[in-house]
């Protein structure tokens, strides 16, 4: 057994991750799909994808997603003549090794709801905290419908950069250390937009856009907590989709936790429907 710890992934390495989430696909039952897009990763020199191989073949992988400096989202996938053998467990051990390196305290399982086996999670010591819904709308079936707002919608600068992270922190709580960090990744990739909500000359409302070819996925999208309950969510979603699917996007994606009932609500009604739930259990890396 030969594990490899990488902090960028190179094309060949992400074929062949890609061709064992399809083999692994096939057998489970289940549409695997790790994001191994890495770029929003806080600490830069972490390690982020460890590749497990034997003859010179990949049979298992870990990746961790770790956009906030002390916690990190842990997707994972072995063949499956190779399960409960030990690599995960060896695989888990190295990520843990990396994650005590760089001071990231939390760990939160990724599993799809339709996942074989999720007690292997529970077996850790890792508790469910939420899922995720996972949402798409096709420009096929979007329908253009008017908008009864005065706001309008503007991309993202960096002389915005405080405004913005004043919504962040409004919206989510994160730390403005986070926040900054986010916003900055964002706005200086290259696959990679923010927009912002205007009305009356303030910035009230936030979203952020990945591209991958004619796909959009939205993140990060927020509203000040005092213009909420006013439709203006609802219009700066329809400002962006109408701005996206007027050029070469033919989907759009989002992933919104299934506790966040309101916002779940305003994405059905605009016409996103539901086609994965992920669901997240924590664990405490210093308990593992």
């Amino acid at each position: 057994m030969i594990i490899k710890s990488v902090s960028r992934l190179e094309t060949e390495m992400k074929k062949q991750i890609n061709k064992l989430e399809h083999i692994c696909s096939k057998a489970d039952g289940v549409k695997y799909l790790t994001d191994l897009d890495d770029s929003l990763n806080a600490h830069k020199e972490m390690n982020h994808t460890f590749l497990c191989y034997e003859d010179q073949n990949l049979i298992a992988f870990l990746h961790l997603f770790a956009p906030m400096s002390s916690e990190a989202e842990l997707s994972a996938l072995t063949l499956p003549d190779y399960r409960k053998k030990g690599y995960f467990t060896a695989l888990l051990l190295r990520a843990t090794e990396e994650l005590n390196a760089f001071q990231v305290s939390d760990l939160l399982f990724v599993l799809q709801a339709s996942f074989p086996d999720k007690t292997i999670a529970e077996h850790l010591g890792a508790t469910y905290e939420f899922s995720e819904h996972l949402m798409s709308l096709n420009r096929s079936t979007y329908k253009r419908q008017p908008i009864d707002s005065k706001i309008v919608i503007k991309q993202q600068k960096m002389e915005h950069m405080e405004q913005l992270i004043d919504i962040s922190v409004n919206c989510f709580h994160d730390s403005r250390e986070d926040a900054r960090n986010l916003i900055e990744m964002a706005l200086l990739s290259a696959n990679r937009r923010g927009f912002m909500a205007v009305l009356d000359d303030q910035i009230i409302g936030i979203c952020y856009v990945r591209f991958d070819e004619t796909e959009a996925f939205l993140f990060g999208f927020g509203v000040k907590a005092e213009y909420q309950g006013r439709g203006i969510g609802g219009a700066f979603l329809k400002l962006i989709l109408n701005e996206l699917f007027s050029g070469v996007i033919s989907v759009v994606k989002l992933e919104v936790e299934s506790r966040n009932a309101s916002a779940f609500h305003v994405y059905k009604k605009t016409g996103f429907t539901a086609d994965e739930t992920i669901d997240y259990y924590r664990v405490h890396v210093k308990d593992l």
